[in-house]
């Protein structure tokens, strides 16, 4: 069972895929909008908050 945090992560690194995939599709590109919009997915402040959590515990487990 995923957590809500490891969920927001799976959604963000999907919607990255779908992104480079349309990029690497045949036909005109777009470097800076398929940038922008990947920012837009990897930088949002939910899953910065997740993945830092997520990796606090996983330090916290070796360390237990």
């Amino acid at each position: 069972m995923n957590t809500p945090d490891v969920d927001t992560a799976l959604r963000a690194l999907e919607d990255a895929r779908r992104i480079l995939g349309q990029y690497i599709n045949p036909g005109p590109r777009d470097p800076e909008g398929t940038l922008e919009r990947l920012m837009s997915v990897l930088d949002r402040d939910d899953l910065v908050k997740a993945l830092d959590r997520i990796n606090r515990r996983r330090v916290i487990r070796l360390v237990e």
